[in-house]
């Protein structure tokens, strides 16, 4: 049994919005529980040696913000109250003062990502993927714990432990080596999913393309877009969200979102 249902909530395309939490008039007695929000773990410095190769690709300034000692807060209850009024259809925040949203000049302006060129799209990839990944790293690939699943993606605490400091005297193999594994680390931090600590298989080809290929005289890729999009997705998936402990599927650093709650 809920209240009325406000003039913005729409009945059928709003039906399963989590909003509806709220308008239960018992909703004090059991509120809705904050999601729960993915921080940087264990950060992997960029080495100079990688410059060339991030610059090229637009991912030199977001590689040292994500290298950063600083600690980002993350502020759960405030990352919820803007999924509770997130309007899947517009991609937008509905607030008392009208409507904010990230855009792309907020993903250039913080993140210095590109912008234009070509999209980021998944790439399909085999079955036996983490035996390519461990080929290619030359470090045994983790056991996977989860009974009766495959992995879900490259750990990114596997990454660290493996790839953190690259050797003074490294030849073009194990540079090649951890650079693909910084590059890796990158877009697991860009594009993180509910799945856990680790980087989509649909995005090794993108790491590989970026290592081995020449360097282009610019960004070959619109990473910009790419994680605005999932920015997007992650908060309109999120607000179908009901259950306890649910995580928040959006950037780990989450500026983007930070941007409508400062003060004007």
């Amino acid at each position: 049994m809920t209240s009325h249902l406000p003039d913005l909530l729409e009945a059928s395309f709003d039906a399963d919005h989590r909003c509806h939490q709220w308008l239960d008039p018992n909703a004090h007695f059991d509120p809705p529980q904050p999601f729960r929000l993915r921080g940087i773990k264990n950060r992997l410095h960029v080495h100079d040696r990688y410059m060339d190769h991030l610059r090229a690709h637009g991912l030199l300034s977001y590689s040292k913000l994500t290298s950063s000692k600083e600690k980002f807060l993350l502020d759960p209850s405030l990352m919820s109250a803007l999924v509770d009024r997130w309007r899947p259809e517009t991609h937008t925040f509905q607030s008392r003062c009208g409507e904010l949203t990230p855009t792309l000049k907020d993903v250039s302006m913080i993140t210095a990502l590109p912008i234009i060129g070509n999209p980021v799209v998944p790439q399909a990839y085999s079955s036996n993927w983490p035996l390519q990944v461990e080929a290619r790293f030359g470090v045994p690939f983790p056991v996977n714990t989860r009974s009766g699943n495959r992995p879900r993606g490259v750990p990114l605490r596997w990454i660290v432990t493996h790839f953190s400091n690259l050797p003074a005297n490294a030849d073009n193999v194990t540079l090649a080596r951890h650079l693909f594994a910084y590059v890796l680390y990158l877009l697991g931090i860009m594009f993180p999913s509910s799945h856990g600590d680790v980087v989509l298989p649909s995005l090794i080809k993108i790491a590989e393309e970026i290592v081995d290929g020449p360097l282009p005289p610019r960004p070959i890729y619109s990473f910009g877009s790419a994680m605005l999009a999932h920015t997007y997705r992650g908060l309109c998936h999120a607000t179908q969200k009901k259950s306890k402990g649910h995580i928040l599927a959006v950037s780990y650093d989450t500026y983007l979102l930070d941007v409508p709650t400062y003060p004007t």
